[in-house]
Order: structure tokens, then C-alpha cells, then sequence
């Protein structure tokens, strides 16, 4: 069975969350707080993390300034390639200013 994951920030450390991520068949992994995390390998796996979600928030902060609110797509390869064109058209406006 295949599980989606949802990678979330500190507000969203909580038991009832992760509960109800879990009776989902979601996999959720919340990026813990400086104080949570026990050692060296555990804070290089947090950061990793923030990197990655931090690329995704910007990929949401793009689309919102091209003003798109959604993105159809049929299929998941089809919603890459949107993104990805999203993204170099805001590279080439970026170029352009």
C-alpha cells in the first residue's frame, strides 16, 4: 500500500496530528524544535529536511506570484513538468528585471 508524506514544520508537533496522519495511512515527520533533537546525525536529518521543505515553500511563493492558485494536471508526470516550466519562467523573469 502506498503512503503519502507530509514533511511539517515545528507547529505541527503534536500527538492528536500525528494521530490522525497515521489512521490516514500518511507518513508525517515533523521538523523537530533545537531542543527536541538528541545529537549531531539527528540535527543533520532535521536540516535536510528544512532544506527540502524550504525549497517547496518557494516553489508555492513562485506560484503566487505568477498568480496561479492551482495547477491541473492529469498525472504526476505531467504536474512535474509544469512545475518545472513554472520555475524557468520565473527564472527568466528574474533575468529579465
Amino acid at each position: 500500500m502506498k503512503s503519502e508524506i507530509v514533511v511539517a514544520d515545528k507547529g505541527y508537533i503534536s500527538k492528536e496530528f500525528s494521530e490522525e496522519m497515521e489512521n490516514r495511512s500518511v507518513v508525517f515527520i515533523a521538523v523537530k524544535r533545537k531542543s527536541m533533537i538528541k545529537n549531531n546525525e539527528e540535527a543533520e536529518y532535521y536540516r535536510f529536511l528544512s532544506r527540502v521543505r524550504r525549497k517547496i515553500e518557494i516553489l508555492f511563493s513562485v506560484t503566487e506570484n505568477f498568480e496561479l492558485k492551482f495547477i491541473r494536471a492529469v498525472s504526476r508526470k505531467c504536474l512535474v513538468v509544469k512545475i518545472i516550466l513554472i520555475l524557468l519562467s520565473f527564472n527568466i523573469y528574474q533575468q529579465m528585471r
